[in-house]
């Protein structure tokens, strides 16, 4: 085996292996994914707004396939097609990290409007690519790197393929190649994701595409083995969307205190991030204006030289952070009562049990189970827990459904995307004890009272 046809394959495996992963990770959540889509839909982002109705099938589109490319470039399967593919998207999302990295939050766009007419925005700069979704937040720089670098790993890629240096593994080079890919997404989860899932799926996959490579040697037999990977991939698709991702990297999760993640860097005894505001002034010699920071302003506004050089030209630029800090990762949780009141840290502080019923879109909930959900509240309130509804409604229209669907609970409000974050599912329970999350269960889940006391 000569050097470069073994840069080809570990090139194959390591961008063949990370590719799985991503998209394991995505499809655990692709409710998640598909916000984060919706985000870079918006007018101020890349201005397709009309795709936003077709996020979730271009969520989950955009999951499967990066996971069949990716047991696709490990197997050595379609070689040409699975390496032209890699390059696209590659260049693709190189392109689309680079712009978010690029995107100026201060900055203003035009657009046309329904009528045809231009009109400026400002620009809706998307925070995080998604790319690893909850489990690995990265900046949009970091983003771009990994992109830099995956795409400068797929060139070999691409020319062992069209050279034709790789075709579809022996058994030799298969068990090799699998091997290697399961050792490296074992590590990946242990020390990144502190999952082990991501191998034994990969493992489901790569059994079920060799599984079909030793019973269909007919032309085809690649796309039947891309066929059977697609099917997992889909199968564990169903089960995430219709009830709740198997892994959860939200602030929300089984195990998370609430009370914790809401507290300020003050309260923690850490440093919070810094933040200064823009200054503007002008050159009274050479007309040129000059940005200063507030904090550095305090520093110089007294000093001669810039007193008889510069006129200021406004005080009221953005504010820009200069320094890291800890950020509380829950910032807009809130449970408002009807009049406006505040009860977050009366109901967080309370001791004992509390369960939420929580509908991130009333107007689209599910209530199939909801006589379910109405069972189990009468029974826990019986049993000294305090029931929560919360909803993104205002409180008429909470007070409307609690009449409709005989609900034994109040019902209060609470910030949609936030409740986005809590459960994915809507309806879903999030089960609290002294503000740690217990248990959380989608609609289609609603646990029974005797079942649930039962060990």
């Amino acid at each position: 085996m000569n050097a470069f046809n073994v840069i080809v394959k570990s090139c194959r495996l390591l961008v063949g292996s990370l590719f799985i992963v991503s998209g394991l990770i995505k499809a655990n959540d692709a409710l998640g994914f598909m916000y984060k889509l919706e985000e870079y839909f918006e007018p101020g982002a890349l201005n397709f707004p009309w795709l936003t109705d077709f996020a979730l099938p271009l969520s989950v589109f955009i999951c499967v396939g990066e996971i069949l490319l990716g047991v696709a470039l490990v197997l050595g399967a379609l070689p040409k097609l699975t390496s032209a593919l890699t390059a696209v998207i590659m260049a693709f999302f190189t392109w689309l990290t680079w712009y978010t990295a690029n995107c100026d939050p201060f900055g203003t766009k035009m657009i046309a409007d329904a009528a045809g007419n231009l009109v400026e925005i400002t620009n809706q700069c998307v925070l995080a690519c998604g790319c690893f979704g909850n489990a690995i937040p990265l900046t949009p720089y970091e983003s771009f790197i990994k992109d830099v670098v995956l795409s400068i790993l797929t060139v070999p890629v691409v020319w062992g393929a069209f050279s034709g240096m790789t075709k579809l593994n022996d058994r030799k080079d298969g068990l090799i190649m699998i091997a290697g890919s399961l050792i490296l997404i074992y590590g990946f989860g242990e020390l990144m994701l502190q999952w082990n899932f991501p191998v034994l799926f990969a493992a489901i996959c790569y059994a079920a595409a060799e599984g079909l490579k030793k019973r269909w040697e007919g032309p085809a037999q690649e796309y039947i083995m891309a066929a059977a990977v697609t099917v997992v991939c889909l199968l564990f698709q169903f089960v995430t969307l219709n009830y709740l991702p198997m892994k959860d990297y939200r602030p929300y999760a089984v195990g998370e205190s609430i009370l914790e993640n809401r507290k300020s860097a003050e309260e923690l005894g850490l440093d919070p991030p810094t933040y200064a505001t823009q200054y503007s002034f002008r050159n009274m010699i050479s007309g040129m204006d000059t940005v200063v920071l507030s904090s550095d302003w305090l520093r110089i506004y007294n000093e001669p030289w810039f007193k008889n050089q510069y006129e200021t030209v406004s005080y009221d630029g953005p504010e820009v952070k200069i320094s890291e800090g800890y950020e509380p990762r829950i910032m807009d949780f809130q449970i408002v009562d009807a009049a406006g009141e505040d009860l977050t840290d009366t109901f967080l502080n309370r001791a004992g049990n509390v369960m939420l019923y929580v509908s991130k879109d009333l107007d689209q909930a599910n209530t199939d189970q909801q006589s379910a959900m109405n069972a189990f509240a009468e029974n826990a309130a019986a049993a000294g827990w305090l029931n929560v509804g919360l909803t993104n409604a205002p409180a008429e229209q909470n007070q409307d459904f609690k009449e409709e669907h005989d609900l034994p609970y109040s019902m209060y409000t609470c910030d949609q995307t936030e409740l986005k974050i809590v459960i994915r599912s809507n309806p879903g329970m999030v089960w609290l004890k002294d503000g740690v999350v217990q248990e959380k269960w989608s609609w289609r889940d609603t646990p029974d009272w005797e079942d649930f006391l039962t060990p």
